[in-house]
């Protein structure tokens, strides 16, 4: 095959898998002892809900979380799950988290490769290929997550494979050949669906690819495609959901994590406190400064007025002129009330009542009905400043997000130098997908679903989830350093005159 040939590019993804190693390592043995799992991966507060189903499944033959309720069978998708079981097969838990980072540490060296065939396709410029696949491979730019436990370690890879067949497939002349790279790519979204169902916008490419392929073959041939391939590329979702509604009785969801049962914090109360506070656009980590100690209070029979007095300090002046602190206050006293009537539930280690009771749904309503007249009276923070503060939030870092650049080597020259670089390309990335939206007349079709499928991630980050965490980024942002080199080189041949 022509790209064993290719050496270059070869001992590139060597390099990557070293150097990711390296980087990752060292940030391992600086790191807090609190922070590292079985001194194999970093800790976080969600590895466990992804590491713990497989093994209980190992174990008892249920896939489950150690939850209460219902919810325990399907908190969070399976794909990162069965990866992880795949792997704790082999071994006892050290050795699994072991062989976890080690897979995740190939993956990633291998979509070196992937993400180079896909630049040089787009760009038709080998040498540029080669620079960028150096930058995506050797630099600390994209493998801050490939030492956890957490659907990042693979799925930014997952989403390059997806890609690479995608484009090996369209450039096929042997439909036999064609079409089993197009099943192939279905059949790496359909596992991609189940490892991080926010990424299912990617699966908009399929018909894309299918319809330029095989529209000149005729309509009923290119919708059998369409069919047969959708099926394939929805399959494992579809089962998972089917399971689901079994053990439920009827649709959880694609990541049911304030599904009705559920006995931690996460109640429908929470959910709707949150989207009033997306009204404004606070950051994630503030917003938990004060949600989660009023909760953890409340939950030990603590009412104080001081947890309700934390949260109000840190709304928007004009909010609280709006409503007034007589009724903020008098909502989040129900909301205590709620939580004392979880309390005992909570003690006994009991699932919360299917049907929502009296005092929760008061204060499910109340909040609705703040947001409403929120989002109405400010319309203006809710629509356009609320999404751009979030855009900010997303943009403009580094994505040096290990420990080791923001703690350790924080403050050297080189480390600053590096960080400053990082921080420009990073904000660049997102700053060319929009201007991009621009130019899409006189672009490649392929790189112009991309963008637009890449937009309306980043859209939906931005306006719908609101809450925002680095890593959310991370699997679309080869796709944008590619896309921000395309730009780059199309405005450069317009200024030249080249069509």
């Amino acid at each position: 095959m022509s790209f064993i040939k290719n050496k270059t590019i070869w001992i590139i993804c060597v390099l990557s898998f070293i150097a990711a190693l390296l980087y990752n390592q060292l940030n391992l043995k600086h790191l807090p002892e609190e922070q590292k799992r079985d001194h194999q991966t970093v800790r976080t507060n969600d590895d466990a809900s992804y590491l713990t189903p497989p093994l209980n499944y190992m174990e008892t033959g249920e896939w489950k979380d150690n939850i209460t309720g219902k919810q325990a069978y399907f908190l969070r998708p399976p794909g990162y799950g069965l990866f992880y079981m795949a792997l704790a097969k082999l071994g006892d838990f050290s050795s699994a988290l072991m062989l976890l980072k080690i897979s995740q540490l190939l993956l990633f060296a291998l979509s070196v490769y992937w993400f180079y065939y896909i630049t040089n396709t787009l760009l038709q410029h080998r040498k540029t290929a080669l620079i960028l696949a150096t930058i995506y491979g050797i630099s600390p730019f994209f493998i801050g997550f490939l030492f956890y436990s957490l659907t990042e370690g693979i799925t930014p890879a997952l989403l390059l494979l997806y890609i690479f067949l995608l484009i090996k497939a369209y450039d096929k002349t042997n439909y036999r050949q064609k079409n089993g790279y197009y099943f192939l790519a279905a059949l790496c979204f359909s596992y991609l669906l189940i490892v991080r169902p926010a990424l299912g916008l990617w699966g908009l490419l399929i018909p894309v690819f299918l319809i330029k392929s095989y529209w000149k073959k005729g309509i009923l041939n290119m919708i059998l495609k369409l069919i047969l391939f959708g099926a394939v590329a929805f399959s494992f979702m579809l089962i998972w959901q089917i399971r689901n509604y079994k053990i439920a009785g009827e649709y959880v969801g694609l990541h049911p994590i304030y599904y009705t049962d559920n006995n931690t914090m996460f109640r429908p109360t929470l959910q709707e406190f949150w989207e009033f506070n997306k009204s404004w656009g606070v950051e994630g980590h503030v917003y938990h400064s004060y949600s989660l100690p009023f909760w953890q209070a409340a939950i030990k029979g603590d009412t104080s007025i001081i947890y309700i007095d934390n949260i109000l300090n840190a709304f928007p002046d004009e909010v609280i002129t709006y409503f007034g602190k007589p009724r903020l206050i008098k909502v989040f006293r129900k909301y205590q009330r709620s939580v004392l009537f979880q309390k005992p539930y909570y003690e006994q280690h009991l699932p919360m009542p299917k049907k929502s009771n009296a005092i929760e749904q008061e204060v499910v309503d109340e909040f609705k009905q703040l947001t409403k007249e929120c989002r109405k009276e400010f319309w203006m923070q809710y629509y356009i400043i609320a999404p751009l503060k979030v855009f900010k939030v997303m943009a403009f870092h580094s994505n040096l997000s290990l420990y080791i650049f923001q703690h350790t080597y924080r403050g050297i020259f080189l480390m600053e130098v590096l960080r400053y670089f990082f921080f420009s390309l990073h904000s660049l990335c997102f700053i060319a997908l929009f201007f991009s939206l621009f130019f899409l007349r006189n672009s490649d079709w392929r790189q112009n679903a991309i963008t637009l499928i890449a937009f309306a991630y980043v859209f939906y980050l931005c306006y719908v989830q609101r809450g925002i965490e680095e890593r959310y980024t991370l699997p679309i942002l080869p796709l944008l350093l590619i896309g921000l080199v395309y730009f780059v080189k199309q405005r450069i041949k317009l200024l030249r005159g080249k069509p």
